[in-house]
């Protein structure tokens, strides 16, 4: 069995993706800004932390030393804390409100990477990497221009790892990807169906005629694509297309 270090794991899709990794017997590292739903009964394989993935400041340094406790076991990160907020014109983004965006969507998940990267250097075994992208990352979509940048820029980021791990022979066995897990049932949706913009019509539409996928079957996908043996070869997925 493997760790599984999860951010986002207190609900949707990040509490579906801790709740299969349990019921399959791994270890569970959660990471997430609230409490335990609930995935820690009857389980001591889970190790809840409740940390702002927001404030920035050590968290590489806190990522590397908290994989250190677990060094010797084989290892995956998913990436998969987020938020959606805000949304709102180009024209009318508010200073606080970008911030926090890229910080959460984007500073965070780059540097709990480079903590897991620095611990994992010299494991006896692969590691594995993914980050949970979306679809809005390879499109422009109007009023999502945070939540569209901030996606491109995780994309980009595991596509310089990938290129960083071409040039380090000596370092162990990476594969990393980020992979877009589809229309998935969860809050973001609630919250894009709450506020009006341009094109909304689409997600009320998805909901109302079944269009969305579970967080139980998405989480399911995610799992199985991050352990096949080709995991990683297309470093910008969508797991629609796997």
């Amino acid at each position: 069995m493997s760790l599984f270090i999860l951010t986002g794991a207190s609900r949707g899709l990040g509490a579906a993706l801790a709740a299969r990794l349990l019921r399959d017997g791994h270890e569970v590292v959660a990471i997430a800004r609230g409490d335990d739903p609930g995935l820690a009964a009857g389980s001591g394989r889970l190790h809840w932390i409740r940390r702002d993935l927001g404030a920035l400041d050590g968290l590489a340094g806190w990522m590397a030393e908290l994989m250190g406790s677990f060094a010797a076991q084989p290892s995956r990160l998913i990436l998969n804390a987020g938020m959606i907020e805000p949304i709102a014109a180009a024209s009318a983004l508010d200073d606080g409100a970008v911030e926090e965006h890229l910080r959460v969507n984007l500073a965070s998940p780059m540097l709990l990477a480079s903590g897991f990267l620095r611990a994992t250097a010299n494991a006896p075994h692969e590691r594995r990497l993914m980050a949970i992208s979306s679809g809005a990352a390879r499109r422009g979509v109007p009023h999502w221009s945070a939540y569209c940048a901030a996606k491109a820029g995780l994309d980009n980021f595991i596509r310089s790892v990938n290129a960083e791990t071409a040039h380090q022979p000596d370092a162990a066995p990476l594969r990393a990807a980020s992979v877009a897990p589809g229309v998935v049932d969860t809050a973001m949706q609630a919250t894009l169906r709450a506020t009006p913009f341009p094109g909304d019509g689409r997600f009320h539409e998805l909901h109302q005629t079944g269009g969305l996928s579970s967080p139980d079957d998405a989480a399911a996908k995610l799992l199985v694509l991050l352990e096949r043996d080709d995991f990683g070869d297309r470093e910008i997925a969508d797991i629609r297309d796997a």
